[in-house]
Parts: structure tokens; C-alpha cells; sequence
């Protein structure tokens, strides 16, 4: 071997010796003493933080251990539906009639059909205004049925790792025609006097819904309310108890509709008849033919698109939405009806053709896992765990990708919370030098103890890529916020010098 190759030798092995001893980084140094110093067990952290400038990770503890990422889970779905539905992908509304609409008489001498897409924005407002939309059509009355048709997801509304028995609202039902995010807002006000029941209504007013109210008003101002929905004879039930003390102020308590085609029929009927728009028949189910699709719709409602979702999912970590574009994802690409599993395998394919790192566990679009009950082919029924597992390492590799995608990354960093700022993050950094800085998704599963921060670092000089996942560590989930946020700051002192 000549001087030249004895060189070029020893020069690779030193490479490769640098590239796998991340430990001797002065970043990976501070980190590990952070960690000593707060006695928190490694065997429960995956830590990674990779330079973009050079796509090189310069802390790593546990990179490629698979953990569950609780909500930072939603890092995935947004990057794949920003891929294969596009920013600009819109879920249309279309309604279909299968009779004469006498325009002078406003009259459609028939049914009305509502055929859904998934459109997670059908709130309350959304659905006054798609009914205003029909009055400004001159539609008065229908003879006949409204018909809901939300074949373009499953029937299956509760995702695996999510609770059958949870009221509240961000384990809401999923549906392919959904009313309010699923959720009815339940408002509370005080009566004049002590003693007085306390005033309760609804929002939106969804016909067929049952409240149950035993709620009494007491002096002071501060009572203790108990709210809670659930399905009873076949109809949602808000039940309300407890107190409201007479100076408290009202408000909305949200809760999970217990019913999907039915909540959007009742929410749907009751904006008619708010707005004087007669149905004679009754609210039904079932599909539009293909007859009346053929045929074009009467009218069609466009929706917001989907990097507006994105940001709701981002800043909000609405579970709602990440399943709404995780079912549709498997519908546009594997063919209706959209269902978890045709989401997880089109958002599965996705990460191996981008030729990301490894292959993660996804069940689900939101990052909720749990035990539930499950049915075996002998009829007994089990408790199964379901989870999304992915590690650090592949959580900074995905944001290193998306971080070159020029057609949609300034929205998906625009979509996520910013530290001490908006959506998650907002009470959070505010007295550190990283507010706003920090451009995250936050995670959090009480029930196994996951507490989770991913996202960009943006410094002076330097911007990186991090993941930090905690499982089963630390005091409890503000120790752990107190940890992640420690270690941002560790490495953005040591990355930034005297400046810091």
C-alpha cells in the first residue's frame, strides 16, 4: 500500500470513528450532564438533535430505540397529507336531489341528499352556512327525506387506541360526515338566585339530542359541574349535575356526540328549521345513487384546505382532524371506504418511498394509544394494547426531509406552535430565551405516563431538527416540560457561546 492510500485510509476510519462517536460532541456532553445532574433513568429518554445545515446528529441518546410519541405522532400526518393530498386538497360537500325544484315556489318535490367527504370543518358555523347557502338557491321547502351519505369512510367511528367509553370531546367520533368536530357544546349559566337550576343549552342545536339537567345554582363564585354525554335509547344524552356558583361566569363545556350520520342529520335539520327551510320527511341513511352522481350535484360546499387543517392539527393537536385526513388519505389512495388500516398502510408506503429511516409502527394518525377491548375469533373479548411507536432518530429524519421540501415547508413550520407564543406551546418557554424559538409539537399520554416535544430549534447561526421523548421518566409531565425544555436551552448555549 503506497503513502497516498495508507492516507486515505486511516482518513475514512477517522470519519467513520467521528461520525459514530457522537458522545465526544460538545452538545452530546452538555446533554449528558444535564441528564446526570436531574438523576433522569436514560433507559426511559430518546434524544436527538441533527443539524440541518450539515444533516449530521450531533445528540443522540437512545436515537433508535422505538418509543411511543403520543401527539408528536401528528408530525408524520401532516408531512404525508401535505404529500398525498396536497396544501391544496379541499373535502367537497356536495348535495343531490332526486326531484323537481319548482323555482318559484322555492319547493324541491323529492329528497335532499348530503354525501360527505370528510371534511373536518363542517362546525356549527359551517353547516348555518351551508344552509343559508340553499336558502340563497330558493329552496323553502322538501317533500321529501333528508338523506345523509357518509359511506366514504367506514362505519368504524373509534379509532384503535382510543376509548369506547370517553365523553370528552377529543376522543370524538370520526365520520365521513361529521357535525362540530364531533363535539356538542354544552353552555352553562347561572340562575337568578341560589337555589334556581342552572341554564343549559346546546351548540349547535342537533334535533333528537336529550338534556338532562339536575344542575343547581349556589352563592359564591365557584360551583362544581359535572358534564357528560352518552347514548341512551338510541340518542345522545348530555347529562348535567353538580353546582355553578351565581357570580361565575358562563360558558362551553365540550363533549363527544355519541352518534355520527344521525349528530350531522340532527345538526343539519335543526339549522332548517332555525332558517325556515321546511323538511316534510324524515332523516335517513344511505347512499346517493349513482344515477343523481352521474347527474351533478345541486350544489356543492368546497371546504377549507388542507393546510389549514394541518395547522389546527399542529397548534391545537386536534385528534379530531389528524383521523379525518389519516381516513382520507386511505380513501384517495386505496379506494373508498377510507378505514385506519388503508390509512396506516398508505401513510406506511409513503415513508419507505421518501426513503426515510427504518419503518415505525403506525395504527393511527393522532398518536392515541391505549389498551382496548378487543374480540377474538372464539367470542371472548380481551384488552389489546395499540400504539404508534417510532424513535427519535426517525422523528429528526422526517423533519430533516420535510425542511427540504420547498412547495410546502414554510407552511408546515408556519402550522406548528411556537414557544411561549400560540397553540400548545403557549404557556410554555415564556420566561426563557428560546420564546420563540422553538417551532414544536407537543405530546402527551397521562395514561402511560409519555410525555414528548419534537420540532425545529431556530438559533442565529445554526437551525436543528429535535425529538425528545420521555416515557415513564421524571416527577410527572411538568418535570418532564421543565427536562425538554432544559435541554433545548443546553444546546442552544453551548451551540451559541458567549452570545447566549
Amino acid at each position: 500500500m503506497d503513502f497516498r492510500s495508507k492516507i486515505m485510509t486511516v482518513t475514512a476510519a477517522l470519519l467513520v470513528f467521528c461520525g459514530a462517536g457522537i458522545d465526544a460532541h460538545p452538545l452530546q456532553d452538555a446533554v449528558n450532564e444535564l441528564i446526570k445532574s436531574r438523576k433522569y433513568d436514560t433507559g426511559g429518554l430518546g434524544v436527538v438533535f441533527r443539524d440541518l445545515e450539515t444533516d449530521s446528529v450531533v445528540v443522540a441518546v437512545n436515537a433508535d430505540t422505538p418509543m411511543n410519541p403520543a401527539s408528536v405522532q401528528k408530525l408524520v400526518t401532516g408531512a404525508a397529507a401535505f404529500e398525498i393530498l396536497g396544501p391544496g386538497y379541499v373535502h367537497t360537500t356536495r348535495i343531490y336531489t332526486d326531484g323537481e325544484f319548482v323555482a318559484d315556489s322555492g319547493i324541491i318535490r323529492g329528497n335532499l341528499y348530503v354525501r360527505g367527504a370528510g371534511d373536518p370543518g363542517l362546525n356549527a358555523e359551517k353547516i348555518w352556512l351551508l344552509v343559508q347557502h340553499l336558502r340563497h338557491r330558493g329552496v323553502k321547502r322538501v317533500t321529501g327525506d333528508i338523506v345523509i351519505d357518509n359511506f366514504f369512510f367506514d362505519d368504524v367511528g373509534v379509532g384503535p387506541g382510543f376509548s369506547e367509553q370517553e365523553s370528552r370531546s377529543y376522543q370524538a367520533l370520526i365520520s365521513a360526515l361529521p357535525a362540530n368536530y364531533s363535539s356538542v357544546g354544552v353552555h352553562h349559566r347561572p340562575g337568578a338566585e341560589a337555589g334556581d337550576p342552572v341554564f343549559i343549552d346546546m351548540f349547535p342545536r342537533v334535533e333528537g339530542f336529550k338534556i338532562n339537567n339536575t344542575a343547581k345554582t349556589v352563592a359564591g363564585n365557584r360551583g362544581k359541574l359535572d358534564v357528560t354525554t352518552a347514548l341512551s335509547g338510541g340518542v345522545t344524552q348530555i347529562n348535567v349535575r353538580g353546582t355553578m356558583g351565581i357570580e361565575e361566569q358562563p360558558g362551553y363545556i365540550y363533549r363527544r356526540m355519541w352518534q355520527s350520520w344521525e349528530s350531522f342529520g340532527g345538526a343539519f335539520r335543526g339549522q332548517c328549521i332555525e332558517q325556515g327551510l321546511r323538511i316534510d320527511g324524515k332523516t335517513v341513511r344511505r347512499k346517493v345513487p349513482d344515477s343523481l352522481v352521474t347527474q351533478g350535484a345541486f350544489y356543492a360546499y368546497g371546504g377549507e384546505p388542507v393546510n389549514e387543517f394541518v395547522k389546527h392539527m399542529f397548534k391545537w393537536s386536534s385528534n379530531f382532524v389528524s383521523e379525518m385526513l389519516f381516513k382520507t388519505m386511505g380513501a384517495v389512495k386505496l379506494g373508498e371506504p377510507g378505514t385506519w388500516a388503508k390509512g396506516a398502510d398508505v401513510v406506511s408506503e409513503w415513508w419507505e418511498s421518501r426513503g426515510l429511516i427504518g419503518k415505525p409502527q403506525i395504527i393511527n394518525g393522532s398518536g392515541m394509544g391505549g389498551e382496548q377491548a378487543s374480540r377474538g375469533t372464539d367470542g371472548a373479548v380481551g384488552r389489546v394494547r395499540y400504539e404508534n411507536l417510532i424513535s427519535a432518530s426517525q422523528i429528526t429524519g422526517l423533519l430533516a426531509y420535510v425542511s427540504k421540501q420547498k412547495s410546502y415547508f414554510p407552511d408546515y413550520l408556519a402550522c406548528l406552535s411556537s414557544s411561549g407564543v400560540d397553540g400548545t406551546l403557549t404557556s410554555r418557554f415564556r420566561r426563557s430565551k428560546l420564546r420563540g424559538l422553538v417551532r414544536g409539537k407537543t405530546g402527551t399520554l397521562n395514561s402511560v405516563k409519555v410525555s414528548a416535544l419534537a420540532g425545529y430549534l431556530l438559533l442565529d447561526d445554526k437551525t436543528y431538527a429535535f425529538a425528545i421523548l420521555c416515557r415513564d421518566v421524571g416527577s410527572g409531565q411538568h418535570d418532564n416540560w421543565v427536562m425538554q425544555e432544559q435541554i433545548l436551552e443546553q444546546v442552544a448555549k453551548v451551540s451559541e457561546g458567549s452570545r447566549w
